[in-house]
């Protein structure tokens, strides 16, 4: 239940069509049965006639459809409703990067170690609705925004969203919509010239504030030529996920508050994942204001801060392992040749231009004597690309039980895949450096944002 500040909150911010909103919570119109974004361009209905819900999920339920002007399935994903929930947190994430599209409510909360009842039970105590019912919901948007930015067949963006068949995805697009896909297509083609690039373009967005010459610094500084490309406003690399590679290339719009993205690749049935991935590399989800509010309740972390400062991420976990092991107890300019060479000596030919990093199965079966460093690092380097290739980067704490990786790799990790938002590698030396010169004393209170404030102190340096 919403409060009457938070409902004041919703009011003056949609009025104001406040982008630092955008995401956080959806208006819906009682009198047009329409749920919009509060940025939506259209003119501000009477308050009397409005409905505010936390997330795109819960205006649908109560049996709104989206607007087809502001198009809410292109809003930042917020995460405002979760809470401190880390199960939760999770699990959603998961489930936006489509890891209940192809199996079972059962077989997903067993892979997370709890119970589908338990699973239903947070769902519904946060969000109010089903784990299978978001699920649905996000591949509901994904097909409308793919409609919407891409001349993809219908029947391709059906399998592309996560529906098991074509006939299910017209019932259900229709049943939510209120029109069926090709209505809509047509609709779509009226107003817009068809798109001649194979790849596909879309539109991600973002709540300010974001400072991307600050994230375009931080990419310039570790740019592995060999698979990325960092520009003044641009930032492109290869990726693959499981046996399928592709490539994307996102360009700032900062007057639209969004990234023009491409992508390509060779199976786009891993379309959804890898727009997942690319909103965690360019950190597009977080709610800035609320971070920076929060770290700024430290009086002396205060002066310090910029405002704006995003946490660049790796495309994956293991990517973010390999990094952090070579970068052992060297300098970053160490580290980048090491990281180069064994992008060089181990990683897939992509195209003429780029490779791949490589993967972990290509680590363990390498042989890594071209590596200019302890023979100790090499093994622990071959043990982490083991461990993966066992585990699927699951129970990321168990690498601490691998020879060489300490707290200090444990926490870099969590920090440079994007995955947790509280890392804190307090024996960092640049951490330590910034909190003597700031008299900087308890980590504690800058929880659960230690990510941010970890790249803050970085940056003060």
């Amino acid at each position: 239940m919403l409060t009457t500040a938070t409902i004041k909150t919703y009011q003056q911010a949609r009025l104001a069509r406040d982008p630092r909103f955008d995401g956080t919570f959806f208006v819906a119109v009682k009198t047009t049965g329409i749920y919009c974004r509060p940025i939506c361009p259209a003119p501000a209905p009477k308050e009397e006639n409005v409905s505010y819900y936390s997330s795109s999920v819960q205006a649908q339920e109560a049996g709104f459809r989206p607007c087809l002007r502001c198009r809410p399935e292109t809003a930042p994903l917020s995460a405002a409703w979760l809470g401190n929930q880390a199960v939760l947190t999770k699990a959603v994430t998961r489930i936006q990067a489509g890891a209940l599209n192809q199996t079972s409510l059962q077989d997903f909360s067993e892979s997370m170690g709890i119970t589908d009842r338990y699973l239903r039970k947070l769902f519904q105590q946060y969000l109010g609705v089903s784990p299978i019912t978001y699920a649905n919901h996000l591949r509901l948007m994904f097909a409308k925004q793919l409609l919407h930015q891409t001349q993809l067949p219908i029947t391709d963006i059906a399998f592309i969203a996560g529906f098991n068949s074509v006939r299910r995805f017209n019932d259900s697009f229709k049943a939510t919509m209120k029109l069926s896909p090709s209505n809509l297509r047509n609709k779509l083609n009226k107003q817009q010239a068809l798109q001649e690039s194979q790849a596909i373009q879309l539109k991600l967005h973002y709540r300010p504030p974001y400072d991307w010459s600050l994230m375009q610094d931080f990419l310039k500084q570790r740019e592995l030529s060999a698979i990325e490309t960092v520009t003044d406003n641009c930032y492109g690399r290869t990726f693959s996920i499981d046996s399928s590679k592709g490539h994307f290339s996102a360009e700032i719009d900062p007057s639209r508050s969004s990234f023009n993205v491409t992508i390509e690749m060779d199976d786009m049935s891993k379309l959804l994942t890898a727009t997942h991935h690319i909103r965690r590399v360019l950190d597009l989800n977080s709610d800035l204001e609320v971070i920076e509010n929060s770290l700024a309740q430290d009086v002396n972390i205060k002066p310090v801060l910029k405002s704006g400062l995003r946490l660049p991420a790796t495309w994956d976990t293991f990517e973010a392992g390999v990094k952090a092991i070579l970068g052992q107890q060297v300098s970053v300019k160490a580290a980048y040749t090491h990281t180069a060479s064994v992008i060089e000596q181990l990683g897939s030919k992509y195209n003429d231009q780029y490779k791949l990093f490589p993967t972990a199965k290509q680590i363990v079966n390498g042989d890594l004597t071209f590596l200019k460093m302890p023979n100790s690092r090499k093994q622990t380097l071959h043990d982490f690309a083991q461990w993966y290739l066992s585990t699927s980067g699951e129970d990321l704490a168990s690498i601490l039980d691998i020879k060489g990786i300490g707290p200090w790799t444990y926490e870099y990790i969590k920090l440079r895949s994007g995955m947790d938002s509280d890392a804190f590698p307090e024996k960092d030396l640049g951490v330590i450096k910034a909190m003597e010169q700031y008299n900087l004393t308890n980590s504690e209170q800058w929880q659960p944002w230690r990510s941010y404030a970890t790249l803050q102190l970085w940056h003060s340096l």
